[in-house]
């Protein structure tokens, strides 16, 4: 099996054949109501990817399947999302990449990741929000979550970080890698 790797970043379904992945930005079918990324292909950090298998497999055992929303992310897709949304507690402002000189493990540099939960047929558990939802919803303690919708997303972030991933308290669906150093951003999406 061939495994297609550009510096830190590897093709997720190189690794593992198991994840359903809809990267929501290669599809018209997200906030922005256009593509914005020039690949379908779902790239990770390799690090990030082995702890992503782990939560998946840890999934798995319980019946359910994960899906991967987004993973790595070029500055040029964040400079239009920011450009679209200039709100830091849904967007990171982009970097400015002739002057920056620390990097954060993030989407840029494929040491985050966008996911959910599925059951065996691939229909996704209820979950407190759609993805990319700005309100407050998007939050675990939002007062209207309650019930099996509040236990998915508590049971997703449990997984998440017994493999090693720290939750974003702002958005139940968001998980930051900060066990790989963080590498410079990256531009484009391998194709």
């Amino acid at each position: 099996m061939t495994i297609r790797q550009y510096g830190n970043l590897v093709r997720l379904l190189d690794l593992d054949k198991e994840f359903i992945i809809d990267l929501v930005y290669a599809t018209p079918n997200n906030f922005t109501g256009h593509v914005v990324y020039d690949s379908s292909e779902c790239y990770i950090d390799i690090d990030t990817a082995k702890r992503l298998i782990i939560a998946k497999d840890l999934a798995k055992k319980d019946g359910f399947r994960m899906k991967v929303w987004d993973a790595f992310r070029p500055v040029s897709a964040q400079q239009r999302f920011w450009d679209l949304l200039p709100d830091n507690n849904y967007v990171a402002y982009p970097p400015d990449m002739e002057t920056i000189t620390e990097f954060k493990n993030s989407h840029m540099n494929g040491q985050s990741v966008d996911v959910t939960l599925t059951d065996q047929s691939g229909e996704e558990l209820s979950m407190p929000s759609c993805f990319d939802d700005f309100t407050q919803k998007v939050r675990l303690d939002c007062p209207e979550t309650s019930g099996e919708t509040l236990q998915n997303a508590i049971y997703l972030r449990d997984i998440m970080m017994q493999a090693g991933f720290t939750p974003y308290s702002g958005e139940w669906w968001h998980f930051y890698d900060h066990n790989p150093i963080p590498v410079r951003y990256t531009e484009t999406i391998p194709k």
